[in-house]
């Protein structure tokens, strides 16, 4: 988009040392206009989890140049891969709610497993990083010939006269590489000639609408007006909104939406008020892992400052001042889930489609055989508490790594995670956590205690800093059925499944993964085969899906690392 007539990106390689990121530190917009140099990873870190970049695309953005600085500054030996390994998981702490940031870190380090030296893991870097940066662009493109149409069948409906439309926060091309994914039809609209307005909510307690998303609809010279948050319900009331599109941080593959704090309040004003709802979003924001939105999205919470403080112009100086008593509590969550029954539709690169799972897939087919896997199937009943020593998991999370390195482990390109490890520990076993399946490296963070299940009510209690995997039931009976053994891994690989199918002991076809069904069979086979002799099996219904088991994780390893050396 064009800044004072030139046009610009959100972020880009410097023309004058390809080792430097050039980003528009957006925290002084819209009063000055600031290009800010990042040359580490540790700077990296600190514009993401400090706002000086944000939204879903440019998160994920500046995250792939953040890897390829990693990759710059890695050692060039056998420690390479570790070094950015743990990069990737500096960046994905910054901030836990966008699910861009972890796609594009996985995707980097995939890219850099294809490479062989540490010279052409960097140019590998740097290629992906442009790509995922050029690709965020395109798609973004891409919504806004989609959305255009539903914004010219409102124009033709109201025969030209104008189309009202509310945005929540900044999901426009601050928020992404170019375009922006809320405002892309917006743009794709007034370039057409179709006579818009945009009610900009100005989005406490950052107030990204007043300051981004106002000031980048005025560069393009979009009418526009800023409204206080509270106002929208009032504006569709009295038929003065005629659509509302909002962008997502992250979108459930059953359609339940993760946006801006306030978001879900404009989702129900405008359900009863019958104003259409959309969301608008590019593939990699939705997250293939998870059902549950509400349930299972993690809610960032900020600092009480950014409720208590603003920041405005003040005689021609950027001033901080307290809003509230000085010592007033303020709690602060980043984002609110929006339920996909609220949400008329979802606007992406490929087409608009409706918010549920079957009309989400019939964009994207592909992701339909991992679709389910990653989320919790089973009843959770999970006690917070502190992480186990890093003593007491040192030989399973150095198994574990082993595993991931080996691409037992890990997610799929569509983000998908598979695989998991657990020991026994006294009459529990530890397990590793749900969902940790897209980092490299794990920590004793990343670990929970199973203390109880009930296959009849497919439930289980855990315990620790995370949930238990859903595969722990599987886990559960293995432990039941054999006294001796002390460990479990499962992991996934194509080659060995297939070869080993109903070879060594294997579960009904018709049987899928984490639930009791699963669970029941795997007892089945110990009644019934010599899987307690054997110690491994094939998950007839969970495709890739191998368990080993052992006394020891040793044993459990071995007889693995035998069976893929025959496959």
């Amino acid at each position: 988009m064009d800044v004072n007539g030139k046009h610009y990106s959100t972020i880009w390689v410097s023309e004058v040392d390809a080792q430097v990121i050039q980003v528009i530190d957006q925290r002084f917009l819209p009063h000055k206009f600031v290009i800010e140099d990042l040359r580490t990873l540790d700077e990296v870190a600190v514009a993401i989890r400090d706002m000086h970049v944000r939204g879903a695309g440019l998160i994920g953005a500046t995250a792939g140049y953040g890897m390829y600085l990693a990759a710059l500054h890695a050692p060039k030996d056998d420690a390479f891969d570790e070094y950015v390994s743990l990069a990737g998981d500096k960046l994905k702490a910054t901030r836990p709610t966008a699910v861009n940031l972890a796609w594009a870190v996985n995707k980097q380090l995939e890219a850099m497993q294809e490479a062989e030296t540490p010279e052409q893991k960097i140019r590998v870097a740097f290629d992906t990083a442009n790509e995922i940066a050029r690709s965020d662009a395109a798609y973004c493109k891409q919504i806004g010939e989609h959305g255009l149409a539903l914004i010219e069948e409102i124009s033709k409906q109201k025969q030209g006269k104008t189309v009202h439309i509310l945005t929540h926060c900044n999901a426009g091309w601050l928020a992404f590489v170019d375009y922006g994914s809320a405002t892309a039809p917006i743009y794709a609209a007034f370039e057409k000639g179709i006579d818009v307005h945009v009610w900009v909510d100005e989005t406490r307690p950052r107030n990204q609408g007043a300051s981004l998303t106002a000031w980048e609809l005025g560069q393009h010279k979009v009418p526009h007006t800023i409204i206080p948050d509270n106002v929208g319900g009032h504006l569709m009331q009295h038929g003065m909104v005629d659509i509302v599109i909002v962008g997502t941080d992250r979108t459930t593959y059953t359609g339940d939406v993760a946006n801006k704090i306030g978001t879900y309040l404009k989702a129900l004003a405008a359900f009863d008020n019958n104003v259409p709802f959309y969301v608008a979003l590019p593939s990699s924001s939705f997250d293939w892992n998870i059902k549950d939105g509400i349930k299972e999205i993690p809610i960032e919470e900020r600092g009480a400052e950014e409720v208590k403080y603003m920041e405005g112009l003040c005689e021609g100086e950027i001033k901080k001042i307290l809003l509230t008593p000085a010592e007033s509590n303020a709690t602060n969550f980043g984002f609110d889930v929006t339920p996909a029954r609220l949400v008329t539709g979802l606007i992406t690169e490929r087409g608009i489609c409706k918010a549920e799972k079957e009309s989400i897939l019939s964009l994207f087919p592909e992701k339909r055989n991992n679709i389910q896997e990653g989320y919790i199937k089973f009843h959770c009943h999970w006690i917070k508490a502190a992480p186990m020593s890093a003593a007491q998991l040192k030989d399973v999370i150095a198994c574990r790594n082993s595993l991931y390195h080996k691409k037992l482990i890990g997610v799929y390109p569509n983000g998908v995670g598979f695989g998991n490890v657990s020991i026994r520990s006294g009459n529990d076993f530890i397990i590793t956590g749900s969902a940790t399946g897209q980092y490299p490296t794990l920590n004793e963070q990343h670990f929970a205690v199973v203390t109880d299940y009930n296959l009849r009510q497919n439930a289980l209690t855990c315990k620790g800093t995370i949930e238990a995997s859903s595969e722990s039931l599987s886990h559960a009976v293995i432990y039941e059925s054999s006294p001796d053994t002390n460990a479990v891994i499962h992991i996934h690989h194509m080659p060995t499944w297939k070869n080993l199918m109903d070879k060594v002991p294997t579960t009904a076809s018709d049987v899928t993964y984490g639930t009791p069904e699963m669970a029941e069979e795997i007892k089945r086979l110990f009644r019934e085969t010599n899987v307690a002799q054997e110690k491994i099996l094939v998950m007839g219904g969970h495709q890739e899906g191998i368990i080993t088991f052992g006394k020891t994780l040793e044993e459990a390893s071995r007889i693995l690392l035998e069976h893929l050396t025959n496959a």
